[in-house]
């Protein structure tokens, strides 16, 4: 009598045992055809960038970075679910290997979409020395603290049976990780008036679907989210912001000359009511002889700066474009003349002082031309261009002279 209850107990655990078995193989199985699918997409995206023309863009490259990382990171995480309660010390080696790169590896990615999306915003990818290596002390903690986590049950625990179990302080490993994801969103709010609308949206919204992912796995453990979630928003990334980077001049971080050539073939002329079209060229006066006086690094270092002054001098909707060496052209929509004749007065201004704030040891000044586009004067946009040009090198040949 005494045995009955003790025999119908045991097979009690052995049927809730093999009831989470079972639920633990199908939460697997519909894993792992989710991560096939994000790794297929990012390969995808991988092999497109790599085929793309300007795949030697910095931008470009750490974006293939994150991509190449988080693919393995996918392969990972998936080994990682496989190995638990797996038997062998071989087993048992490799799962307290990968669950430390579990919690190491994100903040790696992280701050490549951190140093991506500075590049963005400010068109440049160094760092002051100090401050870089303070920004990057979560990072190190993080990897102390998972290596750490073998020894003491901080992030994680993994019993003798290959059992794994989050640690006593597992929520912070969650706080230096998204660290590196706030700051970047946080830079792109105070730089807005910088950034275009096709850029400033997806460099906030690309974090926000994996750190919402990563609260809800780390409240309900078993919910593989977090990865997917990331591989969705280097998708759009990709669409909405690596795609337009085989648009953009590098140095300056405005349009290039082809970008601008299918823009016109394809602009409306009345898509905004009460404003009309107008077109600015501008040419940077002196430069061929700075070049020759000074190199062309520091010539670069003038266009640069020179199109800095653009942006600042301009809307931020207005199409701007580097479509020369030393040519810039801006299309703005108007409602006068006044509207477009400000604009340039800004931009003299800002040029005046580009050679003292720059530390460039001339002054600078450029040629313009200007017109508004009116159909009744005009045959198509090319004729005002073309009458345009006209304009500015009349000016500059007028200064030569």
């Amino acid at each position: 009598s005494t045995k009955i209850p003790i025999f119908l107990l045991k097979n009690d655990i052995i049927f809730i045992i093999n009831d989470k078995t079972k639920k633990r193989g199908d939460s697997m199985e519909k894993m792992i055809y989710l991560y096939i699918y994000a790794i297929l997409i990012l390969i995808t995206i991988f092999f497109s960038i790599k085929k793309q023309k300007q795949t030697n863009l910095v931008a470009t490259s750490l974006y293939q970075k994150i991509v190449f990382l988080t693919i393995i990171m996918i392969i990972i995480d998936a080994s990682h679910e496989y190995l638990i309660g797996s038997s062998g010390s071989f087993n048992s080696f490799l799962l307290r290997l990968i669950t430390v790169l579990i919690y190491a590896f994100p903040s790696l990615i992280a701050i490549i979409w951190f140093k991506y999306s500075y590049l963005l915003v400010y068109r440049k990818e160094n760092f002051n020395n100090i401050k870089y290596y303070l920004f990057l002390l979560p990072l190190i903690i993080n990897f102390i603290l998972s290596i750490a986590s073998l020894f003491w049950p901080i992030y994680f625990k993994i019993s003798e049976t290959n059992v794994y179990e989050r640690g006593n302080i597992y929520f912070l490993s969650i706080i230096l990780q998204y660290f590196y994801m706030i700051v970047p969103i946080i830079i792109v709010f105070l730089n807005q008036k910088r950034l275009r609308s096709d850029k400033f949206y997806p460099l906030i919204f690309f974090t926000i679907p994996p750190m919402i992912a990563g609260i809800i796995q780390a409240f309900n453990y078993g919910m593989l989210l977090a990865w997917p979630a990331f591989s969705f928003s280097i998708f759009l990334g990709y669409i909405f912001i690596q795609s337009k980077l085989i648009s953009i001049d590098y140095l300056t971080g405005l349009m290039n000359k082809g970008a601008f050539e299918n823009y016109i073939e394809e602009i409306n002329f009345y898509n905004r009511k009460k404003e009309v079209l107008s077109i600015t060229l501008l040419d940077l006066d002196g430069l061929k002889l700075f070049n020759d006086n000074y190199g062309h690094l520091m010539g670069d270092k003038v266009l640069s700066s020179f199109a800095e002054c653009i942006m600042k001098s301009f809307d931020k909707n207005d199409y701007l474009a580097r479509i020369g060496g030393d040519e810039f052209v801006i299309i703005k929509y108007v409602k006068n003349n006044i509207d477009l004749e400000d604009s340039i007065k800004r931009l003299r201004d800002c040029v005046k002082n580009l050679g003292l704030e720059s530390n460039l040891p001339l002054s600078f000044s450029f040629s313009c031309g200007y017109g508004i586009y009116n159909p009744d004067e005009y045959s198509s946009f090319k004729e005002l261009l073309e009458r345009v040009d006209k304009k500015m090198y009349e000016k500059k040949a007028l200064k030569k002279a």
